[in-house]
């Protein structure tokens, strides 16, 4: 695998896993087992992980930010998130506002999403999704 995006719970649990040095779990296990992957960030997942820090320029979260590179919202995953937003909607199946973002943002960049929320995610269609939390 050449890339994949973040969600938002690969980075808390990074964060956990790196303050608590258990680097066995799953976020630094598979980051260890990955050496070779890029890591791309959606610029809404930096949102979610960053209301957990006092600021948002606090250095642990930089430093966890600053080794990925950041996937920005365009036009093109605005135009995804609607059409996706009504279809689970019209379905009653529609996910957290910041899932859809997150999913339509890796989907629109041909990227896998790399979570451990699968219930969420599979609800996109089209979207890969890579579960770290078994790794």
């Amino acid at each position: 695998m050449e890339g994949v995006a973040v969600d938002t719970t690969f980075l808390i649990d990074l964060q956990r896993e790196m303050e608590r040095k258990n680097y066995d779990r799953g976020a630094t296990r598979y980051l260890r087992q990955n050496l070779n992957t890029t890591f791309f960030l959606p610029v809404v997942a930096l949102g979610e992980f960053l209301e957990g820090f006092e600021t948002p320029s606090s250095p642990r979260a930089m430093e966890i930010a600053a080794e990925m590179l950041p996937l920005d919202v365009t036009a093109d995953v605005a135009g995804t998130y609607s059409s996706l937003a009504r279809e689970l909607r019209m379905a009653g199946r529609l996910i957290g506002t910041n899932d859809l973002w997150i999913g339509c943002t890796a989907k629109v960049n041909d990227l896998p999403i790399l979570t451990r929320n699968v219930e969420h995610f599979s609800r996109i269609s089209g979207l890969e999704i890579v579960n770290y939390s078994f790794q």
